[in-house]
C-alpha cells in the first residue's frame, strides 16, 4: 500500500523502525536530519525494507514497503517508483545481508528496472573480493548515478580492488548526535554510577561484538580498581534472538557469575533511545570496541562514543585505524583482554590524559554532525538533480531548490 504525497519526493530504500538494527536507525536519523533543511516543496519518503510481515505499522516518512528476499516485490516495487512522478531520485542503503538472492543478487534486479537517477550507499565494503562479489558491485557501480562511502578506506577499497571509478565515488561520514547538556556527575548519580568509573560498550548483541573479552578484562581491572564497572547496553540482535534466543547473553552472564564480576558489569537488555544513549556516554569514562571483525568500514557505535568525547580502547579494525591515534585512543589486537585490561588501568588511573583524549576524540568528529551529513547529501542531490541552489533559513549550506 503507497500513501499519497503532494510534494516531489526522494525516496530513501533501507530498513527502518520498528526494526531494530545499525542500518535502520541510521536511516532515521539520516532522513530526519535531511527532512529539517528541506523548503516545501520537497519531502523525504522511505520504502522500507522487510523479510515478512512486522507486528506493528511502519509510521511516516514510510510510504512503500518491500520484502527484498522476494524477487516478484522487487520487481514490483521498481515499477512502483517508475510510475510515480512524484519521486524524483532514489536514495539505497546496501548491506550485503539486506536483500535476497545469491549475495543480495535481488537488489541488481530491481535497480536495473529503475528508470530514476539513484544514488547507493555500500556501509560494507570487503577487500580482496571474490569473482563473483567483485562482478555484482561493479555492476551496480555502473548503474549507480553517484556511490557513497563513509571512510577513505572503503574509497580506496573500491577503486583498487573493485576498479569503480574515482568520479562517482563520494565519501559522506557516518553521522553524529548532539551531546548530552547534563553534568556526568549529575548523570551518574541518576543512573546509580555515583561512586564508579564506568566503561560502555552498546549495540546489539552477538558473538561477533566480542563482549566476553570486555567481561574477562575486567577481572583484572577490578582487582587494581574495584569501583570500575563495565555498562553494556544493547538487545540481542534480533536475527541472532530468532536463530538461538538468548544463547549469547546467557553465555556472558554465566560468565559475570563464575568470575564474581555481578557488581562490575550490568548488562542492560534495552534497545535505548538516542537521548539516554547520549546521556550513558556523557558518563562514560572508556569506551571499550571489542569488535572481531578486522574488515568492518564503519560503526555508528564506535563514532557516536568519540563526538561524545568518551577516550576509546578498541581492537584493531577499518575506522579505528583511521580515526584513532595517540591522542584520541588506543588500538589493540583482538582477544586481548590483558592488554585491554592494561591500558584501561593506565587511563582510569591518569585522569588528565584520560580526559585529553576524549577532548581529542570529540574534535576528531566535529564534521560528523547530522545537521552537517545532511548538508553534504543535499550538496550531491543537487548535483545528481541539476536543480537551481538556494539557501535555508537554518543553515547557510547549499541545498537545492525542489
Amino acid at each position: 500500500m503507497t500513501i499519497s504525497h503532494s510534494r516531489s519526493k526522494i525516496l530513501f530504500i533501507s530498513t527502518f523502525p520498528p526494526v531494530k538494527c545499525g542500518i535502520a536507525s541510521f536511516t532515521q536519523d539520516l532522513t530526519a536530519s535531511i527532512a529539517s533543511e528541506l523548503n516545501e516543496d520537497f519531502s523525504i519518503s522511505v520504502c522500507a525494507l522487510y523479510k515478512k510481515a512486522i507486528a506493528h505499522p511502519y509510521p511516516l516518512p514510510v510510504s512503500i514497503v518491500m520484502d527484498s528476499y522476494n524477487l516478484t516485490s522487487c520487481i514490483e516495487t521498481a515499477n512502483e517508483i517508475n510510475d510515480d512522478p512524484q519521486i524524483e531520485l532514489i536514495c539505497i542503503e546496501h548491506e550485503f545481508g539486506l536483500y535476497g538472492g545469491n549475495l543480495g543478487e535481488f537488489l541488481l534486479g530491481f535497480l536495473a528496472l529503475l528508470d530514476k537517477p539513484f544514488i547507493i550507499r555500500f556501509h560494507t565494503v570487503l577487500p580482496a573480493p571474490d569473482e563473483q562479489r567483485l562482478k555484482l558491485v561493479q555492476k551496480i557501480g555502473l548503474l549507480a548515478d553517484k556511490i557513497i562511502v563513509m571512510t577513505s578506506n572503503s574509497a580506496r577499497l573500491l577503486t583498487a580492488d573493485y576498479q569503480l571509478s574515482p568520479g562517482k565515488i563520494i565519501i559522506i561520514p557516518h553521522g553524529t548526535p548532539s551531546n548530552s547538556k547534563i553534568d556526568p556527575n549529575d548523570l551518574k548519580y541518576k543512573y546509580d554510577l555515583i561512586h564508579n568509573q564506568v566503561l560502555t560498550t552498546f549495540g546489539l548483541l552477538s558473538p561477533n561484538k566480542g563482549i566476553e573479552k570486555g567481561i574477562l578484562a575486567m577481572k583484572e581491572i577490578c582487582e587494581k580498581i574495584p569501583q570500575a564497572i563495565y555498562i553494556v547496553l544493547g538487545l540481542t540482535h534480533p536475527n541472532l534472538l530468532q536463530k538461538e534466543g538468548e544463547q549469547y547473553r546467557n553465555y556472558l552472564q554465566k560468565l559475570i557469575d563464575d568470575n564474581n564480576l555481578q557488581n562490575n558489569v550490568r548488562l542492560v537488555n534495552e534497545y535505548v533511545p538516542t537521548q539516554v544513549l547520549m546521556e550513558y556516554l556523557a558518563l562514560t569514562d572508556i569506551y571499550l570496541f571489542t569488535s572481531r571483525d578486522p574488515d568492518q568500514a564503519v560503526s555508528g557505535t564506535f563514532l557516536y562514543a568519540m563526538s561524545a568525547g568518551c577516550p576509546i580502547i578498541s581492537n584493531s579494525f577499518v575506522l579505528a585505524k583511521e580515526m584513532l591515534d595517540e591522542k584520541t585512543g588506543i588500538i589493540i589486537e583482538p582477544g586481548q583482554e590483558h592488554e585491554l585490561a592494561e591500558n584501561a588501568i593506565y587511563l582510569l588511573q591518569n585522569n588528565t590524559v584520560r580526559i585529553q583524549m576524549g577532548h581529542h576524540a570529540a574534535l576528531k568528529t566535529k564534521d560528523t554532525t547530522w545537521k552537517k551529513v545532511a548538508a553534504k547529501h543535499l550538496e550531491l542531490f543537487h548535483t545528481i538533480l541539476k536543480k537551481p541552489v538556494v539557501k535555508t533559513g537554518v543553515t547557510d549550506q547549499l541545498i537545492a531548490r525542489f
